[in-house]
């Protein structure tokens, strides 16, 4: 397949490797649409102890954008924005040296609208969180600028912060777990009237 260097501005504008239990096997790849935005989420399952990339190719073959290898966890998930894809068909493709798995969605109007294959819709698709070397990181796309809050509380239910967050379009934080003893715990992000949670251990 032929290489083009000149469209890898495909913007991965938010990224995260977690630990999941998502609805669909290993090895699978998935694109959707965030909310109603030129944005779209792409979400890769696969075994933690093989190295895979994410490649997008156009319909003549072409390779649009690569991943650099993931190790080291069983997902992740991508936020890019489409403003950069002409019109068209598509093919995004999860690969290792055991197997490979595609799906074909269709770009009009920088808009994702159509995906040939499964689809993943939950709610992880919306807020994005990380947890890394005793910080929590923090993504919202808030796009109608509602009110957002954000608690954390531990595995029996105790509240331990709680505030509220800027109402902007979009937010990013990084919250210091540090002084935290070790455990279960549970952040949860309001954003009008929906709530995102992702439980993590210190």
């Amino acid at each position: 397949m032929k290489k083009v260097n000149v469209l890898r501005r495909i913007l991965p504008i938010a990224v995260l490797a977690l630990l999941s239990t998502g609805a669909f096997g290993k090895g699978k790849i998935f694109i959707s649409s965030y909310l109603k935005t030129d944005y779209a989420v792409i979400t890769a399952r696969f075994d933690v102890a093989d190295n895979y990339r994410v490649k997008i190719f156009n319909k003549s073959g072409e390779e649009l954008y690569a991943s650099s290898r993931i190790n080291g966890a069983e997902s992740f998930q991508k936020l890019f924005d489409l403003k950069s894809l002409a019109d068209g068909e598509y093919t995004i493709e999860l690969t290792s040296k055991k197997e490979k798995s595609s799906e074909k969605f269709t770009i009009e109007n920088h808009s994702l609208v159509k995906v040939n294959g499964a689809s993943d819709d939950s709610d992880m698709l919306k807020a994005f969180f990380r947890v890394a070397n005793d910080k929590l990181y923090v993504s919202h796309m808030n796009f109608d600028e509602a009110a957002l809050n954000i608690t954390i509380g531990d595995r029996f239910g105790t509240e331990i912060y709680n505030s509220s967050l800027p109402t902007e379009s979009t937010y990013s934080g990084m919250f210091d777990l540090t002084n935290l003893p070790s455990g279960a715990y549970m952040v949860s992000l309001t954003s009008g009237n929906k709530e995102y949670s992702y439980e993590f251990n210190k």
